[in-house]
């Protein structure tokens, strides 16, 4: 376990990443030349993405805490970010054990199609739900029913990511892949939810989606002009109580642009990883086609790095940092300004945003109204996250409560520790409604998926292509 975590925190998912899908396309018998032409595009690809995202990051993660500060709001909590999330959890013997059993545990599931997601290719993500069976570990002081607790979040990690698969291929152009990341995929039921509704009360006919702002503002609508937009934004409300000097309006305007480069190249830099991917799906389609393949779908988790910067999903996050926090500070009863984590918004809309298909305005509301719900969650496990930490031997300096945003404000989460924490009756009762939702989902499982957003023309189109590789197997 020391091993594999060494190899994880020495070479990173932009190193891994390309292994892996190397190795999996070699079992997938393609041909090692474009096997590794294949690997090399993709781990370009994502070492692109990194750059962006660090230059993102730098950029709005000195206004995220001008913001802070100017609110003058002290709460006991604090957020140490989701890199300090996942160092506790790997402190955790827990968090150590479940990079091992978590291999097993999908490969097993995978092989015997329980779910469609191949997960290992994203494994330094299991923090985000282990995060939850720590605290169960400190508080139950039953390393077994911990573990419970992590499996049973891993099944749900891997429905959802089954359920937003094709959504995610078809709105951000991915084929093959989705992501099992739980802070970027956890809003898809709630979002589904809010689809309907917004049906019912014609909410729907608000239509703020990239192509249609575009086609009404020409220049002003494009992704540059919108970053460059935001970003001002962002930083004038970071700033405001310094607008005097030219420093601070320098300072704004490098902002704007640098939102605006990011929003710009990111399409290009997505290429990269497209190409990547191409040898794999190639090769499979081809490998059902002869009936060598008898399986319908086939997802591959890819870290949501890449689909942060898809232009809705990126313009939908950056406008909700100054709303969450505008909530975080009115809310009744929230313990914990959002901080270290309010700039990785755009990672946790990214299945709102494709449910909603891309419409900014639907990806905006509620991505509000559910993190407002999780915030008000997270407010309650401060007091025992912060002494699993502190068992786990993190210090946070001068701070008596601690959590991390990102991972504290997954709802389903949440309900997932308050079960495996509150005796074997509410353990049942969460495993009888996850197999009851499971089953139901299996049984209609294509109207699911359009109800996640994918539109029954690429639906059919896929459905089409499994009906003519089984009859020619057949």
């Amino acid at each position: 376990m020391e091993t594999l975590k060494l190899i994880m925190d020495t070479f990173g998912s932009s190193v891994l990443v390309p292994i892996i899908v190397f190795i999996l396309s070699l079992i997938l018998k393609v041909k090692p030349k474009t096997a590794f032409k294949g690997a090399v595009q993709m781990g370009v690809g994502l070492v692109a993405f990194n750059l962006i995202l660090g230059a993102l990051m730098t950029s709005l993660g000195g206004q995220v805490s001008a913001m802070v500060q100017n609110t003058a709001i002290n709460m006991p909590g604090i957020d140490v970010g989701w890199a300090a999330g996942a160092v506790i959890v790997y402190s955790n013997t827990i968090g150590m054990f479940y990079l091992v059993l978590g291999l097993g545990v999908n490969l097993v599931l995978f092989l015997v199609k329980w779910t469609d997601t191949f997960q290992p290719t994203d494994i330094w993500n299991y923090y985000q739900f282990v995060f939850w069976a720590a605290i169960v570990q400190y508080l139950t002081g039953n390393f077994g029913l911990a573990i419970a607790c992590a499996v049973f979040l891993n099944l749900v990690v891997l429905l959802l990511a089954d359920l937003v698969g094709p959504a995610f291929q078809e709105h951000y152009g991915y084929e093959g892949v989705t992501s099992t990341c739980f802070c970027a995929i956890n809003a898809a039921p709630f979002a589904i939810l809010m689809k309907w509704i917004g049906k019912k009360i014609h909410a729907d006919k608000i239509q703020l989606d990239p192509d249609k702002l575009k086609e009404k503002l020409g220049f002003w609508g494009e992704p540059m002009a919108m970053g460059l937009i935001i970003g001002i934004a962002i930083a004038l409300i970071a700033n405001w109580k310094e607008l005097g000097t030219l420093a601070t309006w320098a300072t704004i305007i490098t902002v704007g642009l640098t939102t605006g480069a990011i929003m710009a190249l990111y399409p290009a830099v997505a290429g990269f990883f497209v190409r990547g991917l191409t040898p794999i799906s190639t090769t499979m389609q081809m490998r059902v086609r002869r009936g060598e393949i008898k399986r319908q779908n086939f997802f591959i988790s890819i870290d949501p790095a890449v689909y942060f910067g898809e232009s809705a999903n990126l313009a939908a996050g950056l406008i909700l940092i100054p709303i969450m926090l505008g909530i975080s500070i009115i809310e009744p009863g929230n313990k914990m300004l959002p901080l270290a984590d309010l700039a990785a918004m755009p990672f946790m809309v990214e299945s709102i945003t494709a449910v909603m298909r891309g419409n900014i305005f639907g990806t905006v509301v509620t991505g509000a109204i559910w993190y407002t719900i999780g915030q008000a969650m997270n407010s309650t496990i401060l007091t025992i996250f912060s002494q699993a930490a502190a068992a786990g031997g993190y210090k946070a300096t001068g701070a008596s409560l601690i959590s991390s945003w990102s991972l504290g404000v997954v709802p389903w989460g949440w309900l997932g520790y308050k079960a495996f924490s509150s005796g074997w009756l509410w353990i049942c009762v969460a495993v009888a409604v996850y197999l009851v939702v499971y089953f139901l989902f299996r049984k209609n499982k294509v109207k699911w998926q359009i109800a996640a957003g994918c539109s029954e023309e690429f639906m059919n189109e896929k459905i089409l292509k499994v009906n003519v590789t089984e009859t020619a197997a057949e």
